[in-house]
């Protein structure tokens, strides 16, 4: 068997579609049949997620169970892979484990001697598959809900100066405040002729009481409670975006068309936030 290359799956769907990017990238820069595991991350998940890239055209084949040597992130089995590859060379350790402290080149500038090698982290930089990114967006384009209400916003977003807010604040660490969304809308006026608003927030009640769109006509995404499936396909017709401090909401920006379609992205510029702004957008950090 030529050399592979297994990406452990864990977070939510954002998180899973950086995991994705960055490890399909790495097997096709080092020429290794790639392979996910979808198990490991979730079994002790305490927020109840799982894995939902099945409904993506991923190329990746499902981890063999022979190759398993331990079944949660916390079994010691696990620690002690972990911690033994820790004490080897970069170059020789058959399990990488992402550090925050490092560039992206730790993953995209390495050719491992092993023949199996495990990834885990969260890879969250586009830097880390940008070589790829065609691929990339071919592999998660974000599947069509099946039902016509939605298809029918989809139709009418992309054929308008829409652009998609996203506010997310339950169970979430650092809030972003009105002022950042004031400062983008005034933003998105200043550059983008009779703009339509699309809000997508699970705190819909804080957008409607806080946010002032100018007289501008918004619209508000609250029937796909069950399906964040659909909202990121929603995302994605739209053609402009004020993103969050959220991995969901960058890839709604990302996946919603090439680079060259002149687009504006709006993005935080905060601590908090570890992931880089989408290369070739227009992109304006408050």
């Amino acid at each position: 068997m030529a050399g592979v290359v297994i990406a452990i799956i864990k977070g939510g769907l954002g998180n899973q579609l950086f995991i994705y990017a960055a490890g399909r990238a790495f097997a096709l820069r080092t020429g290794r049949r790639y392979f996910i595991d979808a198990r490991r991350g979730y079994t002790h998940d305490s927020y109840g997620r799982g894995y939902r890239l099945d409904r993506f055209p991923i190329q990746a084949e499902t981890m063999p169970e022979a190759w398993r040597v331990a079944p949660t992130l916390k079994h010691p089995r696990h620690k002690l892979l972990r911690a033994w590859n820790k004490l080897l060379p970069r170059d020789r350790r058959g399990y990488i484990a992402q550090r925050r402290d490092l560039p992206p080149e730790q993953l995209t500038a390495l050719q491992p001697g092993p023949e199996r090698v495990t990834l885990n982290g969260y890879w969250s930089d586009e830097a880390y598959f940008t070589d790829h990114a065609a691929a990339i967006r071919a592999e998660l384009a974000v599947p069509a809900p099946d039902d016509a209400r939605n298809l029918e916003l989809g139709a009418r977003f992309a054929s308008a100066e829409t652009v998609f807010v996203h506010a997310r604040r339950v169970r979430y660490p650092v809030l972003l405040d009105a002022d950042y969304y004031h400062k983008a809308l005034a933003g998105i006026r200043e550059r983008v002729a009779d703009p339509r608003f699309v809000v997508f927030s699970d705190d819909p009640a804080w957008t409607r009481a806080n946010l002032d769109f100018g007289g501008s006509p918004v619209e508000w995404i609250e029937h796909n409670t069950n399906d964040e499936l659909a909202d990121l396909w929603l995302m994605t017709r739209c053609r402009h975006a004020i993103i969050a401090n959220s991995s969901f909401s960058w890839w709604g920006a990302w996946l919603g068309g090439a680079p060259d379609n002149k687009r504006n992205i709006y993005t935080p510029d905060h601590p908090s936030w570890l992931i880089r702004p989408a290369k070739g957008w227009q992109v304006i950090p408050f």
